[in-house]
């Protein structure tokens, strides 16, 4: 009898050990099969967001480093064009804005994108758009940084924003551009994608198969921004030039050679020309 109730008792315990061993079994065989798939995912998801900020690079490498305040992690392009910096500051909302900030091979600030916040909607997230941090674009030290102007109406947000700048641009100067490469060293395809993400940054371009007018060697639509990238070359310069869809012409990035004021009107002029 006493044996029969301590069969009674143990066969429970056996069988319930042996369920708990082949779950954990199948569990670290899951994991196993599929960890390698999650991290090729994050890998990818980290390269996309990183290359939104900085296109001209082939791939990244995380930097191990001496970190700023408010950098949590610093990645550098393989080919040298520059580094992108993973920053958080306080928002207004007692959180974090998480962004990611990239500076180009000659340190100016070239993309932001926002990976996280706790924002306010219609209020301090209207800072964190592109019209704001295109204030940015081009600058290549931490005091221009800071003497951006604040948005009214959500000031602390701005000053966010401008603190994450300042301290990615002082980050790039920490490291020293001694890895990185000289802007002659580019190819023109090179320069050429660089000048297209300052024009648009963010944005996705497609070469047009049109008829080209005389000077023009290339034509780009930007459909995220809704315009396009004329490419010039004229008297010895190669230049890139923004149009909008109602024709009017914004700014212009040189590819090659110099240009005074008088000829930069003429290669703006030959830019809206395309279109008429």
């Amino acid at each position: 009898m006493a044996d029969s109730k301590r069969i009674t008792i143990v066969s429970p315990i056996i069988v319930l050990v042996s369920i708990a061993l082949v779950a954990s079994f199948l569990l670290a065989a899951v994991y196993q099969m599929t960890s390698p798939i999650i991290a090729q995912r994050e890998a990818d998801t980290r390269n996309a967001a990183l290359k939104q900020v900085l296109p001209d690079a082939s791939s990244f490498t995380k930097v191990d480093a001496e970190l700023l305040p408010g950098v949590t992690e610093v990645f550098e392009a393989d080919n040298g064009a520059g580094i992108v910096c993973s920053t958080n500051c306080k928002s207004t909302q007692g959180g974090e804005i998480a962004m990611m900030v990239g500076i180009n091979a000659v340190g100016e600030l070239n993309g932001i994108s926002v990976i996280s916040h706790n924002e306010t909607a219609g209020i301090g997230d209207k800072v964190l758009q592109e019209s704001y941090f295109k204030n940015f674009y081009g600058i290549n030290n931490a005091d221009a940084a800071e003497a951006v102007d604040v948005m009214s109406g959500a000031t602390k947000t701005s000053l966010c924003v401008k603190e994450t700048a300042a301290v990615a641009l002082r980050q790039f100067a920490a490291l020293g551009a001694g890895n990185m490469v000289n802007p002659s060293d580019f190819t023109f395809e090179e320069k050429l994608t660089n000048a297209i993400s300052k024009l648009y940054p963010n944005s996705v371009s497609n070469l047009l198969d049109i008829e080209l007018k005389p000077n023009v060697t290339h034509v780009f639509r930007v459909s995220d921004a809704q315009g396009y990238v004329v490419v010039i070359d004229y008297n010895n310069v190669k230049a890139a030039v923004s149009v909008s869809d109602d024709k009017s012409v914004g700014g212009v990035e040189l590819l090659e050679g110099e240009a005074n004021d008088a000829l930069l009107a003429e290669i703006r002029t030959i830019a809206v020309n395309q279109f008429n």
